[in-house]
């Protein structure tokens, strides 16, 4: 097997380290690559190391001598690293294969396991991860060694050394696959991505993730099956539930999807939430046309169990985040009971900013941080005398001083809430001014969050543009105007051109 742990011949013990350190082979079409492993594993290392230009002279190098590692790129003309993990299984080559790579992705990880790798490591790479894994391989190959040695049973090393492998392969699946449940934003992105990521997992052509619900398996994603809801009366289905256990159908057993005689193998297991079964994962078709071996069973039923986790954890996190959401909207709702624009300001400076943020395709984790930081920015005014707030009159210096405040109280409030750190930032720092004259901190041009950023332009806007106590609204034009006089000082320039290009809705007279 490609990637074993120890290397052996066929009529000896296994093969011992081929040099004092070892001998490595780097097979990379990238010369400044090559030469720099080359230098680093020989020079830091201190292991004999041979160089291939792609997996071709790699294969020929394999076939005329012996290493204790090898080191492979994966995009390389001729013959490329997939490649090569393949035709070093065809061949029998037992060294351990250390894939290198510059897209990191799980889903070529996981390939790159199946086919033997060893290892897999992302360019750009540590120098000390290099020469840390390679010290790692060999030295598990000079323990088995000499326990080889010692025992002198070359077949159940053998046997050993398969077995430590394909634990190995396991829980590098199952690590990726934890990665990229992890990943998911919501439960919602689960269950779209839980039949690929099961379909990854297990190598099956047809795989469906359901919710049970009034008697249905409803279909949240599928690949290979045809259908959004399927009724679980009749089918194995039922004693999955009941019984709370999975259940493996033979070839031949009528599917519980249209009731046909199946014509391989079907794995269903219960994704169990709480002490209820929320939803039913279903597998089958194996792309190598076997029947599901105990370890695949245990690895469906670990991510089944990974996946429930995580929708329980959302589960309680939004309940926990909802209440927190209600909390701060009471706060809020007492300062537009005392000032009714505060209120509608702030729905309307978070219109503003959301357009603005989505015209400057900002990330959905910026425009969730608008969408909701928007609405607080000004929930600090709780903080300040009504006789300052609802002032019908011009302010005085320390009025004005104790207004501006606001901004501080508002981040001291939401502070304890951990769940709110970015929110935080547009709650501090929307007065902010781009040449640093702004407050509460001083900050300047891009050390002020993007987010806070944008809120300074909308909440500028929107207060020209707004009656006040003290003043009648002005003219979309004047505020216009005053935006563009104020980009670059008060404003982030950028912002101030997007801003004034974007169609906002709702707009004031000219």
């Amino acid at each position: 097997m490609c990637g074993s742990i120890i290397s052996m011949g066929d009529d000896r013990s296994p093969m011992p380290v081929t040099s004092e350190k070892g001998r490595v082979l780097i097979i990379d079409d990238e010369p400044g690559v090559r030469d720099l492993l080359s230098e680093t594993l020989s020079g830091i290392g201190g292991y004999e190391t041979v160089i291939a230009t792609d997996g071709l002279d790699g294969i020929e190098k394999i076939r005329a001598s012996e290493f204790d590692v090898i080191f492979t790129d994966l995009a390389m003309p001729r013959l490329n690293g997939m490649d090569f993990l393949k035709k070093c299984k065809d061949i029998d080559v037992k060294t351990p294969i250390v894939v290198l790579t510059g897209v990191s992705s799980m889903e070529i990880a996981v390939n790159a396991m199946r086919q033997g790798a060893y290892d897999f490591i992302t360019k750009p790479f540590p120098i000390d991860k290099i020469v840390s894994t390679t010290g790692k391989i060999i030295g598990e190959r000079k323990l088995f060694g000499r326990l080889a040695s010692s025992k002198g049973s070359e077949e159940s090393l053998r046997k050993l050394n398969a077995d430590l492998f394909g634990k190995l392969q396991e829980i590098s699946t199952l690590y990726s696959i934890s990665t990229d449940v992890d990943a998911c934003h919501g439960n919602n992105d689960i269950f779209a991505r839980a039949a690929g990521m099961a379909a990854k997992l297990l190598a099956v052509n047809e795989v469906s993730f359901g919710i049970v619900q009034d008697g249905l398996l409803e279909i949240k994603s599928a690949i290979g099956v045809v259908g959004k809801a399927f009724p679980l009366a009749g089918t194995f289905l039922t004693r999955v539930i009941d019984k709370r256990q999975y259940h493996v159908a033979d070839v031949g057993e009528p599917s519980p999807y249209d009731g046909a005689a199946m014509s391989s193998q079907f794995l269903a297991i219960p994704l169990l939430v709480g002490n209820e079964v929320f939803g039913v994962l279903s597998v089958s078709a194996k792309a190598d046309g076997t029947a599901f071996s105990e370890t695949e069973i245990y690895l469906a039923i670990d991510f089944v169990k990974k996946i429930a986790s995580r929708i329980e954890n959302n589960a309680l996190y939004e309940v926990f985040y909802n209440n927190l959401v209600d909390s701060l909207k009471s706060l809020i709702a007492t300062v537009g009971a005392r000032d009714s624009y505060t209120k509608q300001h702030s729905e309307r400076v978070t219109m503003y900013a959301l357009r603005t943020a989505e015209a400057m395709h900002l990330g959905s984790d910026e425009i969730d941080t608008i969408r909701f930081g928007g609405y607080l920015h000004d929930i600090g005014k709780i903080g300040v005398r009504d006789t300052v707030l609802l002032k019908p009159g011009r302010l005085s210096d320390e009025e004005l001083r104790e207004i501006r405040l606001h901004a501080v109280i508002g981040d001291e409030i939401v502070k304890p809430m951990k769940f709110f750190e970015k929110e935080r930032e547009i709650i501090r720092h929307h007065h902010e001014h781009f040449n640093g004259s702004g407050y509460p901190d001083s900050m300047r041009g891009r050390e002020i969050p993007v987010t806070a950023r944008i809120l300074c332009v909308a909440d500028s806007y929107d207060a020209m543009t707004s009656n006040r106590p003290y003043r009648q609204a002005r003219t979309r034009d004047f505020a216009i105007g005053e935006l563009n006089r104020c980009a670059g000082t008060q404003f982030d320039p950028e912002i101030v051109r997007v801003f004034i290009e974007t169609p906002m809705g709702g707009e004031v007279p000219a």
